[in-house]
């Protein structure tokens, strides 16, 4: 398979770079207005994924630097000179990935079981 062509790969670069700027903005006006800051809550505000978030270490510290009630925007300065607990926030990220993966596992099971009671039915 051949990589992508320059001019994808700059389209790609391009993106990323919006969506980059896009959620330090929405984290920003956020913290400003005394709004929580979750990753939910940013992906929403900016219009880019969790999981863009989650997967930019940088975009990642700065929403957990922030309490779920709302932070102070001069708390993410000084916070960018404490080292991030980045094998707890490893942890939380993949646990509440689990949680939501079991809860619609959950879901897909209880839609399945309906479904065969249906045709059980059907069958009788």
């Amino acid at each position: 398979m051949s990589p992508l062509p320059e001019h994808l790969h700059q389209a790609a670069k391009g993106r990323t770079a919006d969506a980059d700027k896009r959620a330090r903005t929405a984290l920003a006006q956020m913290v400003k207005a005394g709004q929580p800051v979750s990753f939910t809550a940013v992906a929403q505000v900016a219009g880019v994924s969790t999981d863009f978030l989650y997967r930019h270490p940088d975009i990642r510290s700065l929403v957990e630097r922030h309490p779920a009630k709302g932070g102070q925007l001069s708390g993410m300065r000084q916070a960018d000179t404490e080292a991030p607990s980045s094998t707890s926030a490893a942890v939380r990220a993949l646990s509440a990935r689990l949680s939501q993966q079991q809860q619609a596992h959950r879901e897909e099971i209880a839609r399945l079981r309906k479904a065969l009671e249906v045709a059980h039915g059907d069958n009788l």
